[in-house]
């Protein structure tokens, strides 16, 4: 029964997520090193204030957690699971610790380094928050998991709605918002900390132009699996889309404009941190840079079958190349234009040849 599980909750979230956590994970250990690292924890369990953000971001991580299993849950394809209910609740219980537990892996993997640093300089009171707080969180999300298959379809208060057409363009964005906020937050606040960030090291040091490239590059790849997630969007809710009458430039607006729209509080924190070493209009051409290979990563997951595995030794791959051609000097000018002719192009060629091989 946990393989079972296993399968349909824990194998699905880190594939949907391959992206951020190789973007996490190249952050946090291929920019700092080991003992940098080390500094970091050490000031952490020193702080009751630094620990409280740590413990803040692991539970906006158990949030996400949550967020997948419930939408798990009422898929339709796992309706199935309602059935599940019927198992003892001691036994339900335990295989829904196991659950929680193995998608909090990364925060328990973490955690536990922490707790080793503690027990080195004993600093037991940080060591017990650690611990309890783990703990309460694997808890309250078997608690919650296991109260959403006893309440499939809650009871809701309905507020006065205002109804709006919305545009194809805001399709996308509004279910992003609705349906999948802890994603929508947690890859907004990595792509926006992450450029902040980077500007804001302009002041500490004599840094040139790369570093915000090496930033944007980043930030790109923490967008790697919205691709997927408007793809999966479209399947599901816009299965009539590829049978209406528009040529490749309309769709290839459409998209274009979606991701314009979810790539805009980018252009706002960078023209906000701008440095005063770095003119505005590199900033701006930052981000347009930034939305146009946005569109070649939706490019390549919509017209093909890219399996989660693959997409992220691609962008293993990607971030590799990207980080040389930056270091070798490539500059702005020339991500942007290859950026957007790849998009581009690459749309038009797939979407010329579907159209050959739909019309034989």
């Amino acid at each position: 029964m946990l393989t079972f599980l296993n399968r349909i909750f824990v194998g699905p979230f880190y594939a949907r997520n391959a992206g951020t956590f190789l973007v996490l994970i190249l952050l946090a250990f291929g920019f700092l090193s080991g003992r940098e690292h080390k500094a970091l924890i050490t000031a952490a369990i020193g702080s009751p204030f630094l620990l409280s953000l740590v413990f803040v971001l692991w539970g906006l991580y158990l949030l996400k957690t949550i967020s997948f299993v419930w939408q798990e849950l009422t898929a339709i394809e796992h309706l199935f699971l309602q059935t599940f209910w019927l198992v003892p609740v001691p036994a339900r219980g335990l295989l829904w610790l196991a659950i929680q537990s193995a998608l909090l892996a990364p925060v328990i993997a973490y955690a536990g380094w922490m707790v080793q640093i503690a027990t080195l300089y004993q600093k037991w009171d940080s060591l017990g928050a650690i611990c309890g707080y783990v703990a309460v969180l694997t808890l309250v999300g078997a608690w919650f998991n296991d109260y959403r298959l006893r309440h499939p379809n809650p009871d809701t208060i309905r507020l006065p709605s205002l109804r709006i057409k919305l545009p194809y363009e805001l399709f996308f964005p509004t279910y992003w918002l609705r349906h999948e906020p802890i994603s929508l937050v947690l890859t907004k606040a990595f792509s926006g900390l992450l450029l902040a960030g980077v500007c804001r090291l302009y002041p500490t040091d004599d840094y040139d132009q790369r570093l915000l490239l090496i930033g944007l590059l980043m930030a790109i790849l923490g967008h790697s699996q919205v691709s997927g997630q408007v793809k999966a969007f479209e399947q599901r809710y816009l299965l009539i889309l590829p049978n209406l009458p528009f040529n490749w430039w309309q769709r290839f607006g459409r998209y274009a404009l979606t991701y314009g729209l979810i790539w805009t509080p980018e252009l706002l924190i960078l023209l906000r941190n701008c440095p005063v070493e770095v003119s505005i209009y590199y900033v701006v051409a930052l981000w347009l840079t930034g939305w146009g290979w946005l569109l070649v990563m939706h490019s390549l997951n919509y017209w093909q079958n890219i399996l989660p595995d693959r997409w992220l030794s691609g962008a293993f791959v990607s971030f590799i190349v990207g980080l040389l051609a930056i270091m070798f000097g490539l500059p702005i000018g020339a991500w942007l234009i290859f950026g957007w002719i790849t998009a581009w192009g690459y749309w038009y060629r797939c979407f010329t040849l579907s159209g050959s091989a739909g019309n034989s």
